[in-house]
């Protein structure tokens, strides 16, 4: 269930297929990964920071998190294998005003 250090693998292997994913991330290993980056350029080096990391390395691609019903390292990333939506919802002009 947890992949260690194969993590970054398995989820890049996914998206790359886009394929649907889920990894229980549990040991971050910032040493032997030492370059790991968030966004912000800050170092992967907490259990945050890595779920964060493997957000944010899907780009486009609909990645979720959720926790799962037990005790200890229990946040699962998933990812759907498709694309997330990037449509914005835009609020619509009213009907019936002057010169209608």
């Amino acid at each position: 269930m947890h992949p260690d250090q194969a993590t970054d693998a398995a989820v890049d292997f996914a998206l790359e297929r886009n394929l649907p994913f889920a990894v229980v991330p549990c040991c971050v290993y910032a040493k032997e990964f030492g370059k790991r980056r968030l966004a912000d350029g800050s170092r992967v080096t907490t259990h945050a920071h890595l779920v964060d990391h493997l957000v944010q390395k899907a780009g486009l691609t609909d990645v979720r998190v959720a926790e799962l019903p037990f005790p200890g390292k229990n946040v699962v990333v998933y990812g759907t294998g498709r694309r997330a939506s990037t449509c914005v919802a835009v609020q619509t002009p009213q009907r019936g005003g002057v010169g209608e």
